[in-house]
């Protein structure tokens, strides 16, 4: 791969995707959750920066998106929707449990498991909603979005430059969500709790900072133990294309054009393209084309108070016309034959 190949974007230049309405990879701002604590139904303690909730951080501890707790007596009804986050999240059940997805894979995590989920997986939390349980986590933004990019780690973080890269492979090159934490990782937490509780962010800055860094050594020795199976190909350019296509079905309403598709993965229009058809078999063009349709075929089959024009809007296409002409060439009828049937029937 050479050069102009790539698109080069600096983390602080890159579009904040992850606040945009309908984006593919946004952030989850946690108003159910919020709202849940304001009731008095759970409590919601954390220390944070832009749309999280809880107390501002301001300029304490760059590169921390949030840090906090729930604590959650009863069974609620709220979940985390499937949503991606800016930085690597670590959260820690200290007690119940939680069913979460990461990457269409249920997990069931109990008292004592650690959650590892990277910028680019979309993961939920409840099944169908959160049921009593304490959980405790971090979320530190290492300036990634994509699994190839370089990871720049904050000033404050303690780790030498080797624990770092060791730290970083066994963050980035497996695929293993749920790990054990071990009993001195979850004193670690639950001081990380305290602290956020008990403490104003200028009163607790060097205590926590104390805190998270311990969490991070005492996060590799964890990790190392459990020696998980590295795979080197999760950080290759090619991973990161087939990360954006699987993930492109939540977004099929966006107005994607092969610049932008490519841009979402910081690749030339070529390039992108050339991944595409490795990957697919289709042009990008042709693989999102295909992804509306099947859209398309399984609303109008389960949604039968939609009319062919709103199917064709909500499956991204920008006129029912188009959309009609696509569907007779891909399934040898229009898509009116279809609501006809279902009218009848």
């Amino acid at each position: 791969m050479t050069v102009e190949d790539i698109t080069p974007v600096h983390p602080a230049d890159r579009p904040t995707v992850f606040r945009e309405p309908g984006s593919m990879l946004y952030a989850d701002n946690c108003k159910d959750l919020q709202a849940a604590a304001q009731r008095g139904e759970v409590e919601l303690k954390a220390w944070t920066r832009g749309s999280y909730p809880g107390l501002s951080l301001q300029h304490r501890l760059p590169q921390i998106c949030t840090v906090g707790y729930w604590d959650a007596k009863t069974e609620q009804d709220w979940r985390l929707a499937r949503h991606c986050n800016e930085g690597i999240k670590l959260a820690y059940v200290a007690r119940g449990s939680l069913h979460v997805d990461v990457d269409g894979v249920s997990h069931r995590l109990v008292q004592g498991q650690l959650l590892v989920v990277r910028p680019w997986q979309l993961h939920s939390i409840g099944e169908p909603n959160v049921g009593p349980s304490r959980l405790i986590w971090t979320i530190l933004d290492v300036g990634v979005r994509r699994p190839n990019e370089q990871w720049t780690w904050p000033e404050w973080v303690l780790l030498s430059d080797h624990e770092k890269e060791c730290l970083k492979k066994l963050v980035q090159l497996n695929e293993k969500p749920v790990w054990d934490a071990g009993s001195e990782l979850s004193k670690i937490y639950e001081s990380i709790a305290h602290i956020v509780r008990d403490r104003l962010p200028e009163q607790g800055e060097t205590r926590l900072k104390i805190a998270l860094n311990s969490l991070f050594s005492c996060l590799l020795e964890r990790m190392e133990v459990q020696a998980p199976a590295l795979n080197h190909n999760l950080s290759f350019m090619q991973n990161t294309v087939l990360i954006f296509l699987k993930q492109l079905e939540h977004a099929l309403d966006q107005h994607w054009t092969l610049d932008a598709m490519a841009e979402e993965c910081g690749l030339s229009r070529t390039r992108f393209a050339d991944y595409c058809k490795k990957l697919k078999n289709m042009t990008p063009m042709e693989y999102l084309t295909h992804l509306r349709l099947e859209h398309g075929i399984a609303l109008l089959a389960s949604e039968q108070k939609l009319t062919v024009t709103e199917v064709a809007f909500q499956c991204g296409f920008n006129s029912s016309q188009y959309f009609s002409s696509a569907f007779r060439r891909r399934f040898g009828h229009p898509p009116s034959e279809m609501t006809r049937k279902q009218c009848e029937g």
